[in-house]
């Protein structure tokens, strides 16, 4: 399952009955939860966290809009 424009992609986990997510953009950074929703907002912690790495402000920019698109996806999922 993913969302319509394919940026934030949730399939099943490794363990049964969790979730896994991850950007499009940032594929290498994964998060499970015990829903799409709960994946999702992992995902959203994980993705924040990699800000204090960000060296350039591009790099900066396409992780904070990787997590607006992943915090939309939770939105919408969790309604």
């Amino acid at each position: 399952m993913s969302t319509g424009d394919e940026r934030v992609i949730v399939s099943p986990g490794a363990t049964a009955g969790l979730s896994s997510a991850h950007h499009r953009d940032f594929p290498e950074i994964r998060a499970e939860g015990e829903s799409p929703t709960d994946a999702a907002e992992q995902l959203v912690h994980h993705l924040t966290r990699t800000l204090d790495s960000a060296l350039t402000g591009w790099r900066r920019e396409s992780i904070e809009q990787a997590i607006a698109d992943v915090r939309a996806y939770a939105e919408q999922a969790g309604s």
